[in-house]
C-alpha cells in the first residue's frame, strides 16, 4: 500500500487475511461481540487507523508516527485474531449440536445404507445445478443476507465466465452487495440479480436481446432460485465449457 512503512504493510496485509478468513463466519449473520468487532474492523477500524497515518504529511512521517501506526496495527492483528478464533469456536460448536440433532433424527450413519454415487461425468446438468442451490440452501439457512453471502461465493466458483459480484468495505473485501449471472439463451439473455438493500436482499430478472432491455420483474427469492434453476441447467447443457468447470467443482466438493 503506497505510502505506509513495510512493516506496516505486511500487518495491513495479516489483518486483511484474518477477516477474509472470517467472512464465512459472518455470512451467518453472527451478532455477538466477537462477531460486531470484526465487521467493524474491516469497515472502520483498519481504514481509520491506515488513513491517520496517511493524513499526515510525507515530510512529518518521521520514526515515532510509524512506530505508532505500527503499534496500532498490532493491536488490531491481535484483536482480530482473538474474535476471529471465539467466531470460530461457535461454529465448531453449532457443528457438533447439529450433529447429535442429525443423529436423533434420522440415526447412526453406520446404520444407514449408503448412497448411490453419481457420476458428474454423466449426470444430467439440472442434477449438478442443483445441487450447487441446495448447497447455497443448506449453508445460507433463512436469512436473505447469508443466502447473498453463500451464492456470491458459490456461484462464482461453479459459474465463473457468467457471474459478477460486488463486494463492500475495505478494499472490497466486505460483505457482498449485489450478485449477477448474465444467463445466455439461444435467442437472448437472462440477467440474474440479488442485491443488498436497506430492506434485506431484492431479487430480480432482467431479459436482454442484442443488448437491449425489454422486461425487468422483482420476483421473490424461491422464483429467483427456480428460473435460475432451470436456465442455468440450460445454459450448462449448451456450454462444454460450463459443464468441465462444474464437473470439476463436482468431484472435488460434492
Amino acid at each position: 500500500m503506497s505510502g505506509l512503512p513495510a512493516q506496516a504493510e505486511g500487518l495491513v496485509a495479516r489483518i486483511e487475511a484474518l477477516l477474509a478468513q472470517a467472512e464465512p463466519l459472518l455470512g451467518g449473520g453472527a451478532s455477538d461481540e466477537a462477531g460486531y468487532a470484526l465487521r467493524e474492523t474491516e469497515r472502520r477500524y483498519l481504514p481509520d487507523t491506515v488513513r491517520a497515518f496517511l493524513d499526515i504529511p510525507p515530510a512529518r512521517r518521521d520514526a515515532t508516527a510509524e512506530t505508532m501506526l505500527v503499534d496500532q496495527l498490532r493491536l488490531l492483528e491481535r484483536a482480530t485474531a482473538q474474535r476471529l478464533a471465539a467466531l470460530a469456536e461457535n461454529a465448531e460448536a453449532a457443528l457438533s449440536t447439529n450433529g447429535a440433532f442429525l443423529t436423533n433424527r434420522f440415526g447412526k450413519l453406520e446404520a444407514l445404507p449408503e448412497a448411490p454415487h453419481v457420476d458428474p461425468a454423466t449426470a444430467p446438468p439440472a442434477l449438478l445445478v442443483r445441487r450447487v442451490l441446495d448447497r447455497i440452501g443448506t449453508e445460507a439457512g433463512t436469512d436473505p443476507l447469508a443466502l447473498l453471502e453463500t451464492a456470491g461465493t458459490r456461484l462464482a466458483a461453479a459459474f465463473p465466465a457468467i457471474v459478477q459480484v460486488r463486494r463492500g468495505g475495505f478494499l472490497g473485501r466486505g460483505p457482498v452487495e449485489s450478485l449477477v449471472l448474465d444467463v445466455p439463451r439461444r435467442d437472448d439473455l437472462l440477467r440474474y440479480v440479488l442485491l443488498r438493500d436497506r430492506f434485506g436482499v431484492t431479487a430480480s430478472v432482467e431479459r436482454y436481446v442484442r443488448g437491449v432491455r425489454l422486461k425487468a420483474l422483482t420476483v421473490d427469492v424461491a422464483e429467483w432460485t427456480r428460473g435460475l434453476l432451470d436456465d442455468l441447467a440450460a445454459y450448462v447443457e449448451r456450454e462444454r465449457d460450463a459443464r468441465d468447470v462444474l464437473t470439476r467443482l463436482f468431484v472435488k466438493e460434492y
